[in-house]
C-alpha cells in the first residue's frame, strides 16, 4: 500500500499510511479541485469562485496559500518550509497536484481503463466509491469538470458490459452496473445495457421490467420517449437475441478507426442521436442528416465518433464510405464505385454487381431493404453524387458529410441539416492538452491559449500545431505561437493535412466571379459585413452580389450568420488575403478598401447628420446615394450593426482613421462606450502623426479629451477623478495648439467649450465661464447656430454651480429652444434636465418630476440610453430627498436594470446599495 493514497471518486480522502485525517470544509474542497484536475494548475481565481463564489473575502489569497501550505504539510511533513515539495507545484498562474497512479484514485482509474483486459477494466470501476468529489459544495462553472469525471465511469461501463455480452462473461458486470443504473435512472445508455445483460443473465423478466421502467420516468421526467438505442435493445430482449456474438454471423462493420483525441461536442453528439431516434418502423422513409462546415472543423471525427458511440442501435452493420468530394490527391469517386464499396461491405460477391449506376443502385437498396444499417457517406461533393447511394429503407440512417452545404438534399430528400461550427474555447483547450499532455501544457496556458486564437479553434489547424510541438519536444509552446505569429499556417508535409491544400481545393472549385469576391472580401477590415458592403468592396450591383455569397456559403468558405450578414473563418481569411496578395494587383486592392472606407464615411455621416445636426465631419464624401435614416433609431441600428467594422477600419484607414473614428463619438456618447471612444481616438492619432496630418492630431486630441473628461461619469459620483480631468485638459491644450495653427475658427470655438466644461468639473469656475463666453462669441461670430446650445448649456452649468440660478435658468432656456429649432435633442433633453434640477434644489418636486419626465422623453426619442438612465437615478434621488423613498426605489431599480446593461458596472452597484437602505430587509432576496 503507497504511503500517501488521494482519493476523489467518491468523497475528497487523504490517506497516509493507515490514517485518514480530517480536512475541513475548504481543505477537503481544494484537495478534490487539485485532484480532479489530475496534475492541470488551478488558478487563484478558481480557487476564490470554488471556496466563495462571487463574494471572496479580501485576504483570499492568503488563505489559499495557507490551505496549500496545510496540504504541503499533510502530503509532506518532513519537508523544510518554503520548499517547493514534490506534491503541489506551483505554476505561473496556480497550482498543481503532482502525482501517480500509485497515488491519486482517479489516475489508476485512467489507467486501468486503457488496458485491453476486462479484469483490468473491472479494476478500474470497482475503485469508485461515489459520485466524484461526492459532498462537495461546487459552484456551476466548476460543476461539469466533476460530471465529466463520472461520465467516464458510465462510459467505461457500457463498454465493459458491451465486451461482456460479447464474451458472455455477463456474471462479473451485472453487478457493477445494477447499481449504477439504478443512481443514473435516464441515462439511455446505462439502461440499455442493463436490459440486455439481465436478458442474458436468464432474467428477461426483470430486463422487461427494467424497459418500462425507465420508459415511464422519461415520458414523467422529460416528456420524451426511449432512444433508438434503447428501444432496440427492448426489441432484442423480445426476440431473445442476447448472447455471446459468436452466436451470430457478425454484422457489417466498415467504420475506420475514430479520433483517440476527440473530446466535447456533447451538444453536437446529441443533435446525431435526436436525429437517430426518428430511424424505426413507424418511419416512412430512409433519415438523412447533411452535415456541413468549415473545411476542418471536424465533421468526420464527430460523425465517426458517434457512429461506434451508437453501434448497438445498427446492429445490422455499419458502412463507411469517403467520397473523397474535395480530395488534394485522389479524383471524387463516382456514385458507380461508392456503390461497389458499399454492397461488397454487404456481402455481395463482385461477380453478382450489374453494370451501371442505377442497377448498382436498385441492387443496394434491395439487399438493405429489411435491415437496420447505418450508412456514413463521407467527403460528399454534391447532391447527384449522393442520390444514387441513398437506401430507402425505414430502418436506416445515413449521414453525408460536406463542405458544401447540400440543399438540395434537404429540399428534395429530406435530409435534416445540420451545419457543424468550431468547437467552444473549454473543447479546444481540453482537445489541445489531451494531445500535448498535462506536463507539457504546465506553466505555458497562456501560450497554449494563443496558439488555439491563433489557430481560429479550427481542429485540423490545432491539431497541425499540436503535431509541430509533440514533433520537436524540446520547443516550449510559446516558439510555437511565435510561428503562428509570424504565418497563420503552419505547414504539413502531408498533402491532406495542409491547411493551405485543404482550403484550396473549395476555392479552386469556384467561379470566377465568386472567386474574385472571396480575395477581395479578406481586405474588409472588420469581423462581419452586409451584403450591401460586399457589393461596395467589389463593385458590383446587388442582384450580382447575392448569387456570389451564395456560393461562397454553399462552399462552407463563408457563414451567414444572420440573414444578410456574413463572416469568415479567421483562417480562411487569412488564406484568402495570401491568394488576394498573390493574384490581384495592387491597384485592384486599393481600389475596393477605398470604396469601402468611402462608403463607410458617407453612410456614417449621413447617420450623424441625425444623431447630431452640429456635427462636422470635416470634408467626408457627400451624404448623397447612401442607405436613408429617417430618425436616430435608425441611425443607431447602423452604428450597432458596423461598430465592429468601423472600429477595425480606424486601425488600418490611413489618413482617413480620424475621421472615421470622429463619426463614432455620437454613438459612443449615446451607449456611454467611454473606454471604446478613448482607445479608436488613440489608435487614430497614431495614423495621423504618421501621415503629418496636422487637423487630424488636432481632432483627435479633442476627442481623446471628450473621452476623459466622460469616461468617469457614474463611476463615482460623488468625487470626480482629478488625474482624469488634467489629462482632458493636456489634450485641448494640444488640440488648440494646432488648431491655431491652422487658423481654424469654429474648430477653436469646440475647444474653449471643451476646456469650460473641464474647468467646471475642476471647480475653476471663473476659468470655465471666460472659456464657454470665448467659445460662444466665436461660434456666433461664424453664425454656427448649431453649436451655440451646447455651449449656453455649458454656461447655465457652471453658473448654477455658483448659485447664479437666474442666469443659468435663462442660458438653459435659450440652450433648450435652439436645440429644438436645430434638431439636436439630446441637447435639449439635457437643458430640460438641468432646469430639473434647478426646480427640485428649490423643493418644487412636483414641477421638477414633470421636467425630468420630459427630458427622459427627448433622451429616449434620441435613442441617448445613458441619459434616460441617468433621468431615473436623478428622479429616484429627488424623491428620496422628498421622504418618498418607496417611490424613488422605483426609478432607482429602473435606473440600475439600464446601467448594467450598458455596462457601467459601478454606477449600478452603487445603486444596488441603495435600494438594499430603502428595501424592508423581510423583502431582500436571500
Amino acid at each position: 500500500m503507497p504511503l500517501i493514497t488521494l482519493g476523489v471518486l467518491g468523497p475528497v480522502v487523504a490517506r497516509r499510511a493507515e490514517a485518514e485525517p480530517d480536512l475541513g470544509r475548504q481543505l477537503r474542497h481544494v484537495l478534490g479541485l487539485l485532484l480532479v484536475r489530475a496534475g492541470r494548475p488551478v488558478t487563484p481565481d478558481e480557487f476564490d469562485l470554488l471556496l466563495w463564489g462571487d463574494d471572496p473575502p479580501a485576504r483570499a489569497a492568503d488563505i489559499v496559500h495557507r490551505h496549500i501550505s496545510n496540504l504541503r504539510r499533510l502530503l509532506e511533513p518532513d519537508l523544510p518550509y518554503r520548499a517547493q515539495g514534490s506534491w503541489v507545484r506551483r505554476t505561473a498562474n496556480g497550482y498543481r497536484l503532482v502525482g501517480g497512479p500509485e497515488s491519486a484514485d482517479l489516475l489508476r482509474f485512467r489507467e486501468l481503463a486503457e488496458q485491453p483486459e476486462l479484469e483490468h477494466r473491472l479494476a478500474a470501476l470497482r475503485l469508485w466509491r461515489g459520485r466524484c468529489g461526492a459532498g462537495l459544495e461546487l459552484p456551476p462553472e466548476l460543476l461539469p469538470e466533476f460530471e465529466a469525471v463520472d461520465r467516464e465511469r458510465i462510459t467505461l461501463l457500457c463498454a465493459v458490459a458491451d465486451d461482456a455480452l460479447a464474451s458472455g462473461e455477463v456474471a462479473k458486470v451485472l453487478p457493477l452496473v445494477e447499481p449504477l443504473a439504478g443512481e443514473y435512472g435516464l441515462d439511455e445508455a446505462l439502461q440499455t445495457r442493463l436490459v440486455l445483460l439481465l436478458t442474458a443473465a436468464g432474467r428477461q423478466a426483470e430486463a422487461m421490467a427494467a424497459y418500462h421502467a425507465v420508459r415511464t420516468r422519461l415520458a414523467d421526467e422529460l416528456g420524451v420517449d426511449p432512444g433508438l438505442e434503447l428501444r432496440s435493445a427492448y426489441d432484442r430482449v423480445l426476440h431473445q437475441d442476447v448472447g455471446p456474438a459468436a452466436a451470430r454471423p457478425p454484422a457489417p462493420s466498415r467504420l475506420p478507426p475514430r479520433n483517440r483525441f476527440f473530446t466535447g461536442r456533447a451538444a453536437e453528439l446529441a443533435q446525431l442521436s435526436r436525429i437517430a431516434e426518428a430511424v424505426g418502423p413507424d418511419a416512412s422513409a430512409t433519415v438523412i442528416c447533411a452535415l456541413d462546415g468549415l473545411p476542418g472543423v471536424g465533421k468526420t471525427s464527430l460523425v465517426l465518433h458517434w457512429a461506434y458511440e451508437a453501434a448497438a442501435a445498427f446492429p445490422d452493420g455499419r458502412l463507411f464510405v469517403d467520397l473523397r468530394g474535395f480530395d488534394l490527391v485522389d479524383q471524387p469517386l463516382s456514385s458507380d464505385q461508392a456503390l461497389v464499396q458499399l454492397l461488397s461491405g454487404l456481402g455481395v460477391p463482385a461477380r453478382e454487381m450489374p453494370d451501371g449506376t442505377a442497377a448498382l443502385s436498385e441492387l443496394f437498396r434491395a439487399t438493405v431493404s429489411d435491415r437496420r444499417l447505418l450508412v456514413v457517406l463521407d467527403n460528399a461533393r454534391d447532391e447527384e453524387q449522393v442520390r444514387p447511394l441513398l437506401p430507402a429503407a425505414p430502418g436506416s440512417l445515413v449521414l453525408v458529410t460536406s463542405r458544401n452545404r447540400l440543399t438540395g438534399l434537404v429540399v428534395s430528400d429530406g435530409a435534416v441539416p445540420f451545419s457543424l461550427t468550431v468547437p467552444s474555447w473549454a473543447e479546444s483547450r481540453t482537445g489541445m492538452r489531451d494531445r500535448l499532455g498535462a506536463d507539457r501544457v504546465a506553466g505555458e496556458e497562456a501560450a497554449l491559449d494563443e496558439i488555439i486564437e491563433r489557430c481560429g479553434r479550427l481542429p485540423l489547424a490545432m491539431a497541425v500545431a499540436s503535431a509541430r510541438a509533440l514533433t520537436n519536444p524540446g520547443w516550449a509552446l510559446t516558439e510555437v505561437a511565435g510561428e503562428l505569429r509570424e504565418s497563420s499556417f503552419l505547414d504539413d508535409a502531408e498533402p491532406r493535412s495542409d491547411v493551405r491544400n485543404v482550403f484550396s481545393w473549395s476555392y479552386r472549385m469556384l467561379a470566377e466571379g465568386s472567386a474574385r469576391l472571396f480575395r477581395l472580401l479578406a481586405w474588409h477590415p472588420g469581423p462581419d459585413f452586409g451584403w450591401v458592403t460586399a457589393a461596395t468592396l467589389a463593385g458590383l450591383s446587388p442582384n450580382r452580389i447575392r448569387p456570389l455569397l451564395r456560393e461562397l456559403v454553399r462552399a462552407s468558405l463563408l457563414t451567414e450568420i444572420r440573414p444578410g450578414r456574413y463572416a469568415f473563418h479567421d483562417l480562411i481569411k487569412a488564406y484568402a488575403a495570401e491568394l488576394s496578395a498573390s493574384t490581384d494587383t495592387e491597384a485592384e486592392r486599393t481600389a475596393a478598401v477605398d470604396a469601402l472606407l468611402d462608403h463607410l464615411m458617407r453612410v456614417g455621416d449621413q447617420a450623424n447628420r441625425v444623431l447630431k445636426p452640429a456635427f462636422r465631419a470635416g470634408d467626408a464624401p457627400s451624404a448623397t446615394g447612401g442607405e436613408p435614416f429617417p430618425d436616430a433609431r435608425a441611425a443607431m441600428a447602423w452604428f450597432a450593426g458596423e461598430l465592429a467594422v468601423l472600429e477595425s477600419a480606424v486601425g488600418v484607414a490611413g489618413p482617413r482613421s480620424w475621421r472615421l473614428a470622429e463619426l463614432l463619438i455620437p454613438y459612443y456618447q449615446r451607449r456611454g462606450l467611454y473606454q471604446r471612444w478613448q482607445a479608436a481616438a488613440e489608435r487614430a492619432l497614431s495614423q495621423a502623426v504618421i501621415a503629418g496630418d496636422i487637423e487630424g492630431q488636432a481632432v483627435m486630441h479633442r476627442m481623446l479629451a471628450g473621452a476623459d473628461a466622460l469616461a468617469g461619469r457614474g463611476q463615482d459620483v460623488i468625487e470626480q477623478d482629478v488625474e482624469r480631468l488634467r489629462r482632458a485638459s493636456g489634450h485641448l491644450r494640444r488640440s488648440l495648439e494646432l488648431f491655431e495653427s491652422l487658423s481654424r475658427t469654429e474648430a477653436l470655438a469646440e475647444v474653449y467649450r471643451n476646456f469650460g466644461m473641464v474647468a467646471t468639473e475642476l471647480g475653476e469656475h471663473e476659468e470655465a465661464i471666460a472659456h464657454f463666453e470665448r467659445s460662444l462669441a466665436l461660434f456666433e461670430a461664424a453664425g454656427d447656430r448649431n453649436a451655440v446650445p451646447y455651449v449656453l448649456h455649458g454656461l447655465g452649468w457652471v453658473r448654477a454651480e455658483v448659485g447664479d440660478t437666474g442666469a443659468a435658468l435663462a442660458d438653459y432656456a435659450r440652450a433648450e429652444s435652439l436645440a429644438l429649432e436645430t434638431g439636436a435633442l439630446h441637447m435639449a433633453a439635457g437643458s430640460v434636465a438641468a432646469r430639473a434640477d434647478i426646480a427640485g434644489r428649490r423643493g418644487r418636486v412636483d414641477e421638477a418630476m414633470d421636467l425630468f419626465a420630459r427630458a427622459e422623453e427627448l433622451f429616449r426619442r434620441d435613442e441617448n440610453q445613458e441619459g434616460a438612465a441617468w433621468i431615473e437615478v436623478h428622479r429616484g434621488d429627488l424623491l428620496a430627498r422628498a421622504g418618498r423613498r418607496g417611490e424613488a426605489a422605483a426609478h432607482w431599480g429602473r435606473a440600475r436594470d439600464h446601467l448594467t446593461e450598458l455596462g457601467r458596472t459601478a454606477a449600478a452597484e452603487a445603486l444596488t446599495e441603495r435600494l438594499g437602505e430603502v428595501t424592508p430587509r423581510a423583502a431582500r432576496p436571500g
